[in-house]
């Protein structure tokens, strides 16, 4: 049988969770089936490329605008098979930002109708697109996302009950999403004998905001954008994860490899990573934060850092498995291809 020809599509290579995760398509289990390629999509761009695939799958979050650019994906591309990775919608993301929801739905509806086949980061994020009636189950599945980092699952546990305060890292993009500020304001208001202390690692648009939120509190220090991320991690004895939504969250992920027990929000896909890995706090409420911060270090740190470690044991290559065995089941196509048409018009 010939090889698959695979094309990912992706319209923002910013630093994040959906750029980290297309490692997954360098993994052997996907590159023993397929060539795969990513190919960079203006963001503005309404026509679709003509492609060289048998397998073309989408990266961005469908809008208004993008249903022109499915529409002529699907028609300049008959022959391939197209899916959709729903990376960014969910409930929580939806609640927050969408006042008309029904228009919203049949936007989503209508973009998810365009594709063969839709893969969701996280169950909660499937229930939620099923439930609107926004995708049929049949035509849909999950896997999990893996940015198939190294060197995670070989950090040493942390060493907790020592005389030393209580190490609790947060990490990513400096955006409202991820509900840093949420941290900062539950740690400015631990008192004197709450002996921990906050390592807040990434960088992005509220670095300026969160520095000077955090300015009069020694006990919130700042590492700048991380390089090397086992180092970070190496560095905190607990991650915590506010973010106001997230569809899945790659960060409680690579934590729990790490063997740090996560503090998470309720949003999206962070509540169903827990198990007995840590904590599911609602966020939004400053006093149920700060409790969960003062009951951590009587809490079973060190099971929570092994079940963790366990629950994520070879994960990144399960996930890169179940992508292999949804390529499989697309047939290629014809051995003759026609060479590979990038369009860049941009709408007028």
């Amino acid at each position: 049988m010939s090889r698959i020809k695979l094309v990912n599509l992706l319209d923002d290579f910013t630093l994040g969770g959906v750029t980290k995760g297309l490692a997954i398509f360098d993994s052997a289990p996907v590159r023993e089936i397929a060539d795969c390629e990513t190919l960079p999509i203006n963001s503005e761009a309404m026509i679709a490329p003509a492609l060289d695939a048998d397998i073309i799958i989408t990266h961005f979050p469908p809008n208004w605008m993008r249903l022109v650019f499915l529409g002529l994906l699907r028609a300049r591309n008959p022959k391939a098979t197209l899916i959709h990775v729903e990376h960014s919608y969910s409930g929580d993301w939806e609640d927050q930002h969408v006042p008309h929801r029904a228009r919203f739905r049949l936007m989503m509806k209508w973009a998810l109708s365009m594709v063969d086949h839709v893969v969701c980061v996280s169950n909660r994020q499937a229930h939620w697109l099923m439930e609107g009636d926004m995708v049929e189950p049949h035509r849909l599945d999950v896997i999990y996302p893996s940015s198939q980092p190294k060197g995670l699952d070989a950090i040493p546990l942390p060493e907790f009950g020592q005389d030393r305060p209580l190490v609790v890292g947060a990490y990513g993009r400096y955006a409202p999403a991820k509900g840093f500020d949420r941290l900062i304001n539950a740690f400015k208001r631990l008192g004197a004998d709450d002996n921990l202390e906050l390592l807040l690692g990434g960088f992005g648009p509220e670095e300026e905001a969160l520095t000077a939120q955090a300015a009069d509190c020694p006990r919130i220090r700042f590492a700048g954008k991380i390089s090397d991320l086992p180092v970070y991690l190496a560095q905190c004895d607990v991650i915590a994860v506010p973010s106001r939504f997230e569809a899945y969250g790659q960060v409680a992920n690579e934590a729990r490899e790490a063997g740090r027990p996560i503090l998470v929000s309720t949003a999206g896909g962070l509540p169903e990573q827990v198990g007995s890995a840590g904590l599911v706090v609602d966020c939004a409420d400053p006093d149920a934060l700060l409790a969960a911060l003062q009951c951590l270090p009587v809490m079973p740190l060190a099971h929570m850092a092994q079940a963790g470690r366990a629950a994520t044991q070879n994960c990144g290559a399960e996930r890169a498995e179940a992508w292999a065995r949804l390529i499989r089941t697309f047939k290629p196509r014809s051995p003759e291809r026609k060479s590979l048409r990038v369009a860049t018009r941009q709408p007028a």
